[in-house]
């Protein structure tokens, strides 16, 4: 196996469905296993069980989790692949995207962890903003956020084979958590600037949640404080990053998605802006 791709599932088996085509319609370009951690029971319909069984490159596990970062653990100690990944159900990977990121690890054997560009989308697959991506600073992840997103970060077989797993104690952080913690360890980051991956923005994402920002506060204060002054700057610092390397500057795209019940992706097109927006 090449590569091994986890998804979280809780009753979220109309988004599913477009992420498991987004996989596996580029299946038979490289080798992949997709597990599918579900922890809905028996909400599953027979269609869609019948759908995710005649995948032969899927996984599907139904079994009690306790959260979203548990069932990805839970995916990554049954993965068996070189290279290592989370999609959630409402992200997509974009066509040829595993071929790009398995020639990046080739081309780039000191490299343990790879960040793509990302597009953000609304939950009716209109196009809102195109996110590049740079290797986060640590200070600045724990002061501010992560920047990065989860589905367009691979991480080689290394960093789970040594135990470093996502932290099931956050609910919403965890992510954050975990590559700072890879970059505090010495491993290697690098960044593929290409779309590879889209991003549902659907206004219940766990990063906008009140959640999210009380975990950060706490993670925080267990790192030590982190002062107006020095959050502020490193603030600046970030920006000024984004801007040196054009991350603000509009692009236009061309790619192609799967949206709502379509069984094929749908080409869509759109001259993006890099701040991100939402759908109004």
């Amino acid at each position: 196996m090449k590569f091994s791709i986890v998804t979280p599932s809780f009753r979220q088996f109309d988004y599913l469905k477009r992420c498991v085509r987004s996989v596996g319609d580029q299946a038979s370009a490289v080798g992949v296993e997709h597990i599918i951690q579900d922890a809905s029971g028996d909400q599953a319909s027979d269609c869609f069980m019948e759908f995710v069984t005649e995948l032969e490159s899927v996984h599907f596990v139904q079994e009690n989790d306790e959260g979203m970062y548990d069932a990805i653990n839970r995916g990554f100690k049954k993965s068996q692949g070189e290279i290592v990944s989370w999609l959630n159900c409402d992200e997509q990977y974009l066509p040829k995207t595993l071929e790009k990121v398995a020639q990046w690890f080739d081309a780039n054997p000191e490299k343990d962890i790879l960040f793509g560009d990302v597009i953000l989308i609304d939950s009716h697959g209109e196009l809102l903003s195109y996110r590049k991506a740079m290797v986060p600073n640590r200070n600045h992840i724990l002061a501010c956020f992560l920047p990065t997103y989860s589905a367009a970060t691979f991480v080689r077989r290394r960093v789970i084979k040594e135990g470093f797993f996502l932290d099931d104690n956050y609910k919403a952080i965890a992510d954050a958590v975990w590559i700072r913690d890879l970059l505090g360890e010495g491993f290697v980051a690098g960044v593929l600037n290409e779309p590879l991956a889209v991003f549902t923005q659907t206004g219940e994402n766990l990063g906008q949640t009140e959640i999210s920002h009380l975990e950060h506060e706490v993670w925080k204060k267990s790192k030590g404080s982190v002062s107006s002054v020095n959050k502020y700057f490193l603030s600046v610092m970030h920006r000024f990053r984004k801007l040196i390397n054009g991350c603000y500057l509009p692009k236009w795209v061309n790619v192609s998605i799967y949206q709502n019940t379509q069984t094929s992706r749908q080409l869509v097109s759109k001259t993006l802006g890099g701040v991100w927006k939402t759908k109004k």
